[in-house]
C-alpha cells in the first residue's frame, strides 16, 4: 500500500483568550483518488491526551493507538476542500494577542502529526 505523508506540524495558529484551541488550515490535498484513504497520524506523543478532544471541520475523531506515543484516524469522510484541525490548549501552552498572525510549529510533546493518503 504505498502512502504519501503531508506533514502538519507547523502553521499552526495559537489559541488567543477568546478561542482557547490550536487550529491549523489546509486544504484538500492534491492528487487524491477514488478508493484512497485518509488518515491523521500522530507519531511520538508523549502528551497524547491533548489529541482526545481534537475536531477535524467541527467532528470529533476517533483516534486508535497504533504503537507507543502513536496514534492514527481515518479522516477519509472528513476531509473537504478547505479544513480546520482544532485542538485545545493545554493550560501551559502559549497564548497569542489577538491581533497577531503569527504561525508557529505545535509544542514538541504533541508529538509529529501528518496527513497521510494511503492508496489501495
Amino acid at each position: 500500500m504505498p502512502r504519501h505523508a503531508i506533514h502538519l506540524g507547523t502553521a499552526w495558529e495559537l489559541p488567543t483568550a477568546e478561542a482557547r484551541v490550536w487550529l491549523r488550515r489546509f486544504g484538500r490535498p492534491a492528487g487524491v483518488e477514488p478508493g484512497d484513504r485518509l488518515l491523521l497520524v500522530c507519531e511520538r506523543a508523549v502528551a497524547a491526551d491533548a489529541w482526545r478532544a481534537a475536531t477535524l471541520n467541527e467532528h470529533p475523531l476517533a483516534w486508535r493507538e497504533v504503537g507507543p506515543g502513536s496514534y492514527d484516524c481515518d479522516v477519509t469522510a472528513l476531509i473537504a476542500d478547505r479544513n480546520v484541525l482544532s485542538v485545545p490548549m493545554a493550560p501551559e501552552d502559549p497564548m497569542n494577542t489577538p491581533d497577531a498572525t503569527a504561525r508557529v510549529a505545535l509544542p514538541v510533546a504533541w508529538g509529529r502529526l501528518s496527513l497521510v493518503i494511503v492508496s489501495d
